[in-house]
């Protein structure tokens, strides 16, 4: 089955607070490989993540808009200005964490199952709703009964009470302790730090009102903090049912209009693959630009003249 094409409706932007640029939100998750619980949260383990994060925003000017980290997934949601700008800190991301916690746990081979899942936000009230969902994650999964009680690697300490999110990255020079910044969400930020943190608790206490009756339908016992820490992490969980993504976290409108561009860049992006290959046989064939709002295959990426645009090419 082919890639599903990357794609970004460049109809819904944000100036990102760090990059001071214009950027698209997005949420992506990555599962970790046949749903072990790889990434249990322990201390090494969330000081490798925060240590990571910190050191992918020193060298790529993007916004954490927040994350979690789950046992066997993690979320992200962030901005970014561009979709190269997504693949490279999403590659540097996961291949940093891959790799080190691979020697953490004494393991080889890959860590995550598979390319993550992106998927554009297009609303402010979208947006609140994802925060929401990643504040949510230790709650539902029934290990604590309030966000605030959450043992994962998250941005909720800072998100509720401002506690840096400090972490340790291992580098050529020695270790390096740095901060992930998390950058308030375009929709809040008219509103004072204070504001912005009642707006999260008041998040914070829903998750914990709305989980209570489920958690006591459900029969289930609070797993707690401490053995999510100690958990073994061979342990593989049971296989949930799947359910197709949404195609934009948005309103029925945006979607309807999400799917017409890109089916639109579809097509301009198979014509473009197209006249490369028959470029490739015949240097006199005239090349056709892949779409902007796409990813250019790398095979055929050629960076842009200053002040140019990128194109196809040798």
């Amino acid at each position: 089955m082919p890639r599903k094409l990357r794609f970004v409706d460049d109809r819904y932007p944000v100036l990102g607070a760090r990059s001071g640029q214009t950027t698209t939100l997005w949420e992506i998750t990555t599962p970790v490989i046949d749903g072990r619980y790889l990434l249990r949260p322990d201390d090494d383990c969330i000081d490798i993540i925060l240590g990571v994060l910190a050191q992918a925003q020193r060298w790529w000017r993007f916004d954490v808009y927040a994350f979690h980290v789950m046992s066997t997934h993690w979320h992200l949601v962030a901005g970014f200005v561009s979709l190269g700008q997504k693949a490279r800190v999403m590659r540097f991301v996961n291949g940093e964490i891959a790799r080190r916690i691979n020697r953490l746990r004494g393991r080889s081979g890959p860590l995550f199952q598979r390319r993550n899942t992106a998927i554009q936000i297009t609303s402010d009230a979208h947006a609140l709703q994802r925060v929401k969902y990643l504040m949510s994650q230790g709650t539902k999964a029934f290990v604590v009964r309030h966000p605030d009680e959450d043992p994962f690697a998250s941005s909720t300490p800072w998100l509720l009470r401002g506690q840096p999110l400090r972490g340790t990255w291992w580098g050529e020079d020695g270790p390096v302790v740095g901060v992930v910044e998390i950058s308030p969400l375009p929709g809040l930020a008219h509103l004072s730090p204070h504001q912005q943190r009642d707006v999260m608790w008041e998040l914070a206490d829903a998750i914990a009102k709305e989980e209570r009756p489920k958690r006591k339908k459900a029969g289930r016992k609070l797993m707690g903090a401490e053995r999510a820490r100690t958990i073994d992490p061979r342990t593989r969980k049971a296989p949930e049912p799947k359910t197709p993504p949404p195609v934009i976290h948005g309103t029925a409108e945006q979607a309807r209009a999400w799917r017409e561009a890109y089916g639109e860049a579809e097509n301009a992006y198979k014509a473009a693959t197209a006249a490369f290959r028959a470029w490739q046989a015949d240097a006199t064939t005239p090349m056709l630009r892949w779409p902007p709002c796409t990813l250019a295959p790398a095979f055929a990426y050629v960076e842009a003249e200053p002040g140019g645009e990128a194109r196809a090419g040798p």
